[in-house]
């Protein structure tokens, strides 16, 4: 008896000893609060204050968005060790590729102490986007369109049509959104492409479906165009809902001839060219269509209204449900050649065929050599009143500092601007060592009762 409770009994020891040696104490987190450098840079930046010294700080952060599987970065800023730390690092973003105007960015910290015990702050997100615009919202109808130009009337006039193109979209495609989608009406196409980097000079529109982000430049007499290019681009956010995933490649002639066939058609310029390249037969070959747009104004427009012909046929003659077949085909992994073979069944060549023989364009001659296949986000171009350039350059100004708006966590009431709040994240070391303890209380409650017992046995 006496061995199996000195056992116990020493046991119970090695357990108290192990017990690590953590301060019972709160992390105090202030001045968590980005600066943002619209578009170029974004600075993490917080103070930290611990019971114990602080020897590594490690952020996490990224963006809500559509991807692939779990994507965190991370950085190691630099610090002094102490109780009181302060870290910042700074995400250029002309380095990585700009973020679209209105992403969400998320981040958290790591806080390691001299004793190795690790403490995560809470998750914090910002809207990444410019404050130098008095931005206005107008939201329902699955859109929440922001403008700050052109007045109350001009904001909701396109609320109002970009709303009638999603419902017209669901009616005539069948495709349809599953969740909200944010469109940013800039004041003019040179505003817009202001406020992203590394895109082509005659950009008007641009679609992130990852992000369910439209952004264009309308002026206030553009309305026609507008109205038109947002049916345009929120036809490609609608395409990228239904055949986003890992495995699917979209050509360039079914985005866009989708994005065209959801604005109701090619303008009439646009239509008279194409009616011209059908006469003398310079249509483009559809393997050529496959890969990026040319950025040659001359050639993409034919380009586009091309597309469009294409998609318009394979919906009118094979109906709405083929067209989403094939577009979920193609998302599950099949080439282009073999999403056409099971949907309608022929190949790139024979669709060709079946094509200009239903449009009365002359037999194809001879065959296209296959273009190096390159996704790209393909961005509408401005108007033909702006010239290709774009307008003149608005005289230098100089930027406010934008003051990021922070989105609280469910459970936390929203901030707006918050002034370097502070917040405290607990220690949890505490809680591991009340479950030790207890079960140390129930091992000597047990010893007891068996000694107890066995005593009675013996007697």
């Amino acid at each position: 008896m006496s061995r199996r409770c000195l056992l116990l009994l020493l046991i119970a020891a090695l357990l108290i000893t192990a017990l690590p040696a953590y301060a019972q104490g709160t992390i105090t987190v202030s001045n968590d609060q980005p600066l943002l450098e619209f578009p170029d840079r974004l600075t993490f930046r917080a103070k930290f204050q611990n019971d114990r010294p602080i020897e590594k700080v490690v952020l996490e952060y990224g963006v809500d968005q559509w991807t692939c599987g779990t994507v965190i970065a991370k950085a190691f800023p630099e610090i002094e060790p102490g109780n009181e730390v302060a870290a910042d690092w700074t995400w250029e973003m002309k380095q990585s590729g700009s973020q679209p105007p209105g992403s969400k960015i998320w981040w958290r910290w790591h806080i390691f102490d001299d004793q190795g015990q690790e403490i995560v702050t809470n998750r914090k997100e910002v809207v990444w986007l410019d404050d130098q615009h008095d931005w206005q919202t107008e939201s329902g109808g699955d859109i929440n369109l922001h403008w700050y130009d052109g007045g109350s009337s001009f904001g909701r006039e396109l609320h109002k049509s970009a709303v009638e193109s999603l419902t017209n979209l669901g009616e005539v495609t069948g495709l349809r959104t599953d969740k909200p989608i944010d469109l940013y009406i800039y004041g003019d196409t040179a505003d817009m492409r202001d406020a992203v980097l590394y895109e082509p000079g005659w950009t008007g529109g641009l679609a992130y479906s990852d992000h369910n982000i439209v952004i264009i430049g309308i002026t206030p007499d553009q309305m026609d165009w507008g109205k038109r290019t947002q049916a345009h681009e929120l036809t490609h956010v609608l395409v990228g809902q239904l055949t986003f995933s890992c495995l699917s490649y979209i050509p360039t002639w079914l985005q866009e001839g989708l994005a065209v066939f959801g604005e109701g058609g090619p303008d009439e310029p646009s239509q008279e060219q194409f009616d011209e390249a059908l006469k003398v037969d310079t249509l483009v070959p559809v393997r050529s269509l496959s890969g990026g747009f040319s950025e040659d104004p001359a050639k993409v427009d034919i380009s586009y209204t091309q597309s469009y012909s294409l998609v318009k046929f394979l919906i009118e003659q094979y109906g709405q449900d083929k067209m989403l077949d094939f577009l979920r085909t193609l998302r599950d992994g099949a080439t282009v050649e073999e999403a056409l073979q099971q949907a309608y069944g022929f190949d790139i060549e024979g669709f060709e065929d079946a094509w200009r023989a239903g449009i009365g364009a002359q037999p194809r001659s001879g065959s296209a050599a296959k273009p190096t296949l390159v996704p790209t986000i393909v961005p509408t171009f401005a108007p033909a009143s702006i010239s290709i350039a774009g307008p003149t350059p608005a005289p230098a100004r100089e930027r406010p500092t934008p003051t990021p708006i922070v989105i609280a966590q469910a459970g936390e009431p929203a901030t707006v601007s918050a002034p370097a709040a502070e917040s405290t994240s607990t220690d949890s070391t505490p809680i591991i060592m009340i479950g030790v303890v207890a079960a140390i209380v129930i091992l000597f409650v047990a010893v007891f009762i068996f000694v107890r017992r066995k005593q009675r046995i013996d007697v």
